[in-house]
């Protein structure tokens, strides 16, 4: 059965001075974790990842610097992903909101762990390429993937759809899903059973629970979706509905892509 559970029913216990953490699901033995975490300002707060587990940060609202073998100044347009053994510091000087995802033991999710290193990977989703459903509006962002950070254990996308907008039903066969609603309203359909969705639900969807959204008229709908693991395949209830995302070539901004224009860089030097 489907699960929902919205962050303002959670509630938020001390990680440490100045930050504290809604544990908002939690998969199998805790094997994944979604959480949001608040800093007051001045927090600080530390992420180390063993080498057994991944991690994933997304800012939620407000600014925060990251500190890695570098700094680097995030926005809630920033998705990072931290591979086993590299840690990382979030502090803040202001409030700020972040959601976090832990996956304690990669090795279960992800068959080939032992064989390549995952990458860390810090992005900002604005500036990624655009997949664009072929039937309507509706938008997708991919934050982290096999391509991007080199590991199959979790898949994660933002995901737009406009007013009005909906998927025909699905199911996932071979991984959970689960997401977090980041602005809009719509509802959620599991299984014949209706959800109404809002900012700040987690809607957790089992393997082979068939369901599919809708944005209501007058918002468009935003949020996350994770799957566990990052391979699966999707079943429509009617194979000739299926979404068929395509590249759109460009960012949620219609411009060229960072690597679009790292590559054109390249390519216009002498010699390029």
């Amino acid at each position: 059965m489907v699960l929902k559970v919205n962050e303002k029913s959670v509630a938020a216990e001390s990680m440490n001075v100045g930050v504290a953490r809604q544990r908002l699901l939690r998969l199998g033995n805790g094997d994944v974790q979604l959480e949001r975490l608040t800093l007051a300002a001045g927090g600080s707060t530390r992420f180390e990842p063993s080498a057994k587990s991944l991690a994933w940060l997304h800012l939620l609202a407000g600014e925060a610097d990251l500190e890695t073998h570098y700094r680097e100044r995030l926005s809630d347009t920033h998705s990072i992903f931290l591979p086993p053994g590299f840690p990382a510091t979030i502090s803040t000087h202001d409030t700020a909101s972040l959601l976090y995802v832990e996956i304690r033991d990669a090795g279960l999710l992800d068959k080939g762990f032992s064989n390549i290193k995952p990458l860390f990977t810090l992005i900002n989703w604005t500036r990624e390429l655009v997949f664009k459903s072929k039937s309507d509006g509706r938008m997708r962002v991919a934050l982290v993937s096999p391509e991007l950070c080199q590991t199959a254990a979790i898949k994660i996308h933002m995901v737009i759809y406009p007013p009005g907008s909906t998927a025909s039903s699905y199911h996932h066969e071979g991984a959970a899903s689960f997401m977090y609603i980041l602005s809009g309203r719509g509802e959620a359909w599991a299984n014949g059973q209706r959800l109404p969705i809002q900012p700040g639900d987690v809607v957790y969807f089992r393997a082979r629970e068939r369901h599919h959204l809708k944005a209501a008229d007058d918002s468009e709908l935003r949020f996350l979706v994770f799957y566990a693991p990052g391979e699966f395949k999707t079943i429509w209830a009617d194979p000739s509905k299926a979404s068929g995302w395509i590249s759109t070539g460009r960012d949620i901004n219609g411009y060229l892509t960072e690597q679009d224009q790292r590559e054109l860089s390249a390519y216009a030097r002498p010699g390029g």
